[in-house]
């Protein structure tokens, strides 16, 4: 926003009164988001230093913070590549939580976010590389773009 200010010559803060504060605090225990998997091929993260709430699972069924180091990426493998390489690469199920308020909590979180996503009429098929011998593949093929809208539309259902 203080872009935005500066393009209009305006005082680098003049949109600050407008973006301190959010719609509603979060509830106790309330997601920043639920717990999912990226569509994809690949997700990149630049997350803002000192940002907190990111989880990643584990393989237990509990979650781990994935903290966020000065200058370092968070790379998640997408739905596609698991389907790609038939589960020898799985995809990054994870979530954002709020922190307690002393925590962090009431810090925004913010990433820069780069989602991979293979050309629309991409055939993501079982790879030969990652099929064992004699094996079969865990995934019918898909198409990129269907498959990605499929995941939207059943989001958006939920």
């Amino acid at each position: 926003m203080g872009l935005f200010a500066a393009a209009l010559k305006l005082p680098d803060d003049h949109f600050q009164g407008f973006i301190d504060a959010p719609v509603r605090a979060p509830r106790e225990g309330q997601l920043r988001a639920g717990a999912h998997t990226d569509y994809g091929s690949l997700t990149i993260l630049l997350p803002q230093e000192g940002s907190r709430g990111l989880e990643i699972a584990s393989r237990d069924g509990g979650w781990i913070e994935a903290p966020a180091i000065p200058g370092a990426f968070i790379i998640n493998i997408g739905d596609l590549m698991q389907r790609w390489t038939n589960d020898r690469w799985v995809s990054t199920l994870h979530r954002v939580v709020n922190p307690a308020a002393g925590a962090g909590g009431s810090a925004r979180r913010q990433s820069l976010a780069f989602f991979h996503q293979p050309n629309w009429f991409a055939e993501i098929a079982c790879l030969e590389v990652c099929l064992a011998p004699g094996g079969r593949p865990k995934y019918a093929p898909v198409l990129s773009g269907p498959y990605l809208m499929s995941k939207f539309k059943a989001t958006v259902t939920k």
